[in-house]
């Protein structure tokens, strides 16, 4: 069941859901990109914030959080 994958187990990109989303959620709050509901939705705001996340760290920016995007999280965030 998807809601119930730890974080960094797969790959994340608009449209899905779980509490793996909602734990990327947190971390983007928490290091000041996103600002909307921590609601495990992976919707607009949520891929604009992994947007942003991804150009301020010099990775690939395609708004899909996948190893590089989950490193530079981690590096932010142990």
């Amino acid at each position: 069941m998807q809601s119930r994958q730890a974080f960094g187990s797969r790959t994340l990109r608009r449209g899905m859901r779980g509490k793996d989303v909602a734990e990327l959620q947190t971390k983007l709050q928490a290091l000041g990109y996103y600002m909307g509901p921590i609601d495990g939705i992976f919707g607009r705001l949520t891929e604009m914030a992994v947007r942003r996340l991804q150009r301020d760290n010099n990775i690939r920016v395609d708004g899909i959080v996948g190893p590089q995007t989950y490193a530079i999280l981690e590096q932010l965030i142990p």
